[in-house]
């Protein structure tokens, strides 16, 4: 339904309980406010200004024929709503939400995110039942949209099942309900060693540690678990010593098809290989490095890799398969 700038300064004006002369205030009178509102006369620009901020609303809205200020008001709030899941102010989206009642696929992805962002910082305080429960909504957010949540959904799955022996619950669960959400098979070993990974370089925080207990079946995997564990209680040594007879070992060839595995292989190599005083190793080694980053575009000393060298990766791990 289309209305006039009188007939929505009326409406939004009986929206929110205010008379005429409430709406006027000091600065116009309660007879002009009857004369807009009844279409007799046309407020000037400043006038205008002056009841939109009244009225709570964008002086835009009062001049077009829309009449659902939300459907006009949508733009900017999912813009902002986009801004403080980037600021990572999750509490902010879910109280945006709940104001507007936001219900569409990308709301619905970005609460996800954010739920199992809450569940983690819950679970790193040990509130477990606190994040139990955003891990549940999580999921549940992840049931209605059709964006792919196949790394958020793998964050929830992987924290409830860190959390089964606390709760009571059988781990196997959500590890399963993991892989049958992706729809496809899925390499659960590999994930959980790269989650174990980045939570060491988080700074070794308790998550990295309970993932060592998960059931992960890869001898090579469960070898590198190990190393680093051992690195992180300040055996560069051992730890050392153990990845180089990893390297050298028939295991060693499932990393050649995995060039992430095999960056972060060789890069801690150096690094252990010079906190251990051997600088012809870690030399040697820092070489092998860099050909790496060249030969896979791997920037700023992260294992990221680009398109082209991504169905390079694709068809390497074919071959070896």
């Amino acid at each position: 339904m289309k209305l006039t700038l009188g007939e929505k300064i009326r409406q939004r004006r009986r929206q929110l309980h205010l008379t005429q002369a409430a709406l006027a205030g000091e600065s116009v009178t309660r007879i002009l406010i009857s004369r807009i509102e009844s279409g007799d006369v046309n407020p000037s620009l400043e006038t205008l200004k002056y009841l939109a901020k009244r009225l709570g609303v964008p002086a835009g809205y009062l001049l077009t024929e829309e009449d659902d200020l939300l459907q006009f008001l949508l733009p900017s709030i999912k813009e902002e709503l986009r801004e403080k899941y980037r600021s990572g102010d999750d509490t902010g989206v879910f109280a945006l939400c709940e104001q507007y009642a936001l219900q569409d696929e990308e709301t619905y992805l970005i609460l996800c995110e954010c739920a199992v962002r809450l569940g983690r910082q819950a679970y790193a305080r040990g509130a477990t039942a606190e994040a139990s429960d955003w891990f549940d909504r999580a999921l549940s957010f992840a049931q209605e949209t059709s964006y792919h949540t196949e790394f958020v959904l793998g964050e929830a799955m992987l924290c409830k099942a860190l959390l089964a022996e606390m709760t009571g619950e059988a781990p196997e669960v959500y590890l399963d309900s993991y892989a049958e959400s992706l729809g496809r098979a899925v390499d659960l070993d590999r994930y959980l060693l790269l989650r174990f990974f980045s939570d060491m370089e988080k700074g070794g925080c308790p998550d990295a540690a309970a993932l060592a207990l998960m059931p992960i079946r890869s001898p090579l995997y469960r070898s590198l678990q190990q190393i680093w564990l051992t690195a992180a209680d300040g055996d560069a040594a051992g730890a050392q010593t153990a990845l180089a007879a990893l390297l050298h070992s028939e295991e060693a060839d499932m990393l050649e098809s995995d060039p992430i595995l095999q960056y972060r292989c060789i890069a801690k190599m150096e690094q252990l290989s010079a906190e251990a005083d051997d600088y012809k190793t870690a030399y040697q080694y820092a070489g092998k490095r860099q050909q790496l980053e060249r030969r896979y575009h791997i920037r700023e000393g992260q294992p990221r890799i680009d398109g082209a060298a991504v169905n390079e990766l694709s068809e390497t791990r074919n071959d070896h398969e």
